[in-house]
């Protein structure tokens, strides 16, 4: 929507804050009807109802249309086909309401006829002004008003931070129910975005940054339309500490061929969004009770208390919650220290203990629970400390345990949590945590994990987070011809490898022999590699020779022109020395449609047999690039393997960077490119080839 016939957040707060609705097109006995009659019953809203066709509704009179309803309108809900509620949209142009909620089906998602029926609907809202939620969607739920404008069952809700926007509609129930099981935590505003053909996530996004009512946000993605404007939202909720869990649908599934290179290959949609949403401090979820439990820890901690979790403490009276607890936190990628330095008061106090961190505190805790919470508190190496215990409604016989753990927040100013057995904590420990802000309650001990590994994956991204955004130097595409292969358009070898080195990537040396060329003295020394040049995937055409001698290089050059002729490719010979390396490297981009990603791996064969690689929208900065490298840590290749040397991470950070930086500049032409390999050298980092696809 143009940004100059909106003003966006005053029209929003009377789309999703209404004090005026319409609801089009409902008649007695209609399911659009039950839909919305908490707001009917329930809310201070005032409701009217438009429908030519009917002259009451529930008793109240009908108006014919939009205009004859008297004053402004905040919000239209329109429970019409999709013919009529685009006309609905239409008559609306000129009007005095603040949005429409368009719930139909048969839009852009049914064909041509629906996309025209959708083009009208955004050509109406732009000469209008007005923002659209859908169409193709359930709806808003406003959970404090008990403005309830969805078609989706009327799920008991408690009112709290957390709002979520859905590209499934359908989700949102399910989000629901996990929210009303967990006592401790609520709900604010659900949105089903539907189509976005007015207002997408990033508009939505931006909305729940500004609003007040709003402290945590879950996501339901299926695409983001606009990463530029939607990342950028994200780094503002970040800044304004409110913390993003995102639930990527359709996983399994590529939405898109992506084999033109060896990054293609390795990538696909899902994966991409997970690297690019985690790049972005977002945690990811894989159901919606996952979405809930990792907001959950963090919407009950008061500001001060969000800070970085790097270290737990998990404290118990019984050997096999302990056991339980750090393992889980192994697996949920929460730290649990050692603590040594606690062993010995551990070993003197608490016989049969000898482990600090978990710790089993046995049938002594009781009597010791002051000066465990005082050491373990007080203990610099502990960020925040979890109390493992049955802890429901029945067990308020361990309140004065409970309550001394969580009093000790507000002492060492560092969150203090809550996990029940199983389940929710009871009523009682509820009660207690609801008034003290370092306190917070998980959903038993995996979901309190979760939500422990989102708040510090939260911190770390707002305390790291930049004070403007990269720049990015546009990068020209170059002007020479390239060459049609059947994956599309690709730069000629020499002009591949210029562009790598016109950006500060190293390159191996070169001499260019063409197709009808004496063999010249070679600039580079012997032995050899002499390959066709301007040929895509060359080992498929055994055009790749190794080992080549000076004496060697003419017979080496005919044979190449003879597979250059037999086949039909480029007939110029690139001729270039052996490199010696301890290892090699892949490094790629691929012009995702999130942007440009680049992917690191380790080169040769191993990045196809390991399918491992990790990667980073572009552009990103030093810390990211080594963040890149260390996730190959647990392979100990590149710091020393078999009696090789270590290879030099500080320049190959530097690669990953000045690639980033070349990705960035050149995604309006850059489709894809492949380094493979990156040698690593005893001197440094040499590009010996590069594989380079343009578009249009």
């Amino acid at each position: 929507m143009n940004p100059s016939q909106l003003k966006t957040r005053s029209r929003l707060d009377r789309l999703f804050r209404p004090r005026t609705v319409a609801l089009v097109g409902v008649r007695d006995g209609s399911p659009y009807l039950s839909a919305v009659m908490r707001t009917i019953k329930h809310s201070d809203t005032e409701v009217v109802f438009v429908n030519p066709s009917q002259p009451t509704v529930l008793g109240n009179e009908t108006y014919p249309s939009l205009e004859a309803v008297p004053g402004p309108i905040d919000v239209v809900y329109l429970a019409t086909n999709a013919e009529r509620s685009t006309g609905y949209v239409e008559q609306a142009v000129g009007l005095d309401i603040g949005g429409l909620i368009l719930v139909a089906g048969g839009f852009s998602e049914v064909g041509e006829a629906g996309l025209a029926l959708q083009r009208r609907v955004v050509d109406a809202a732009n000469a209008g002004g007005f923002p659209i939620v859908g169409p193709n969607c359930l709806g808003v739920i406003n959970v404090p008003d008990q403005v309830s404008l969805a078609i989706c069952g009327d799920h008991k809700r408690r009112v709290g931070g957390i709002s979520v926007v859905s590209q499934s509609g359908a989700l949102l129930n399910g989000i629901s129910m996990a929210a009303w099981q967990r006592p401790s935590i609520g709900l604010n505003l659900l949105i089903s975005a539907g189509n976005e053909a007015v207002l997408d996530l990033a508009d939505y996004l931006n909305y729940l940054v500004d609003d007040p009512g709003t402290s945590a946000i879950g996501l339901v993605i299926e695409k983001v339309r606009r990463p530029r404007e939607f990342f950028a939202a994200v780094r503002r909720a970040t800044a304004a500490g409110k913390p993003i869990v995102a639930l990527k649908l359709a996983r399994s599934e590529r939405t898109r061929e992506m084999a033109a290179s060896h990054t293609g290959a390795l990538t696909g949609d899902a994966w991409t969004y997970e690297v690019a949403l985690r790049q972005f401090g977002v945690s990811l979820a894989y159901d919606t009770d996952e979405l809930i439990d990792r907001l959950a820890i963090i919407e009950q901690l008061g500001a001060e208390f969000r800070g970085p979790v790097d270290n737990v403490a998990i404290l118990t009276f019984t050997g096999g919650y302990a056991s339980l607890t750090a393992d889980l936190a192994g697996d949920e990628g929460v730290r649990v220290p050692a603590l040594d330095e606690l062993r010995p008061w551990v070993a003197e106090n608490i016989p049969g203990s000898s482990v600090p961190n978990p710790l089993d505190a046995t049938g002594l805790g009781v009597q010791l629970w002051p000066d465990i919470l005082k050491r373990y508190g007080s203990a610099p190496e502990v960020d925040a400390c979890v109390f493992v215990h049955p802890l429901a409604d029945e067990d308020a016989a361990g309140a004065m345990q409970a309550e001394a753990f969580l009093n000790a927040a507000e002492t060492y100013a560092k969150p203090f949590i809550l996990a029940n057995c199983s389940g929710p904590v009871g009523s009682w420990a509820e009660k207690l945590v609801r008034e003290r802000p370092g306190a917070a309650a998980g959903w038993g001990p995996r979901s309190t994990l979760r939500g422990i590994e989102t708040l510090n994956r939260f911190a770390a991204a707002r305390d790291s987070l930049p004070e403007t955004e990269r720049a990015v130097t546009l990068i020209p595409r170059p002007g020479a011809q390239t060459i049609s292969e059947a994956q599309g358009q690709m730069l000629s070898f020499a002009d591949a490898m210029d562009l790598l080195r016109a950006h500060g990537i190293p390159t191996a040396p070169y001499t260019l022999i063409g197709p009808t060329e004496d063999i010249p003295t070679s600039a580079v020394e012997p032995p050899f590699v002499v390959k066709l040049a301007d040929v895509a995937h060359r080992t498929e055409h055994d055009a790749v020779l190794v080992g080549i001698t000076a004496s060697g290089l003419q017979d080496a050059v005919e044979r190449l022109r003879r597979i250059a002729a037999l086949e039909g490719l480029p007939a110029t010979v690139a001729v270039q020395p052996m490199v010696a390396s301890i290892g090699e490297a892949f490094v790629g981009v691929q012009n995702t449609e999130l942007g440009p990603l680049v992917v690191f791996g380790l080169g040769g064969v191993l990045v196809e047999v390991l399918q491992k690689v990790s990667g980073r929208l572009a552009p990103f900065d030093r810390a990211e690039a080594q963040a890149m490298i260390a996730e190959f840590d647990d392979l100990k290749i590149m710091r020393g393997f078999r009696g090789q040397p270590p290879w030099n991470v500080e320049a190959l950070a530097d690669v990953l960077v000045a690639v980033g930086a070349l990705a960035a500049g050149s995604q309006a032409w850059l489709d894809s490119l492949d380094i493979n390999p990156m040698m690593i050298t005893a001197d440094g980092l040499c590009a010996v080839d590069a594989l380079c696809f343009t578009r249009d």
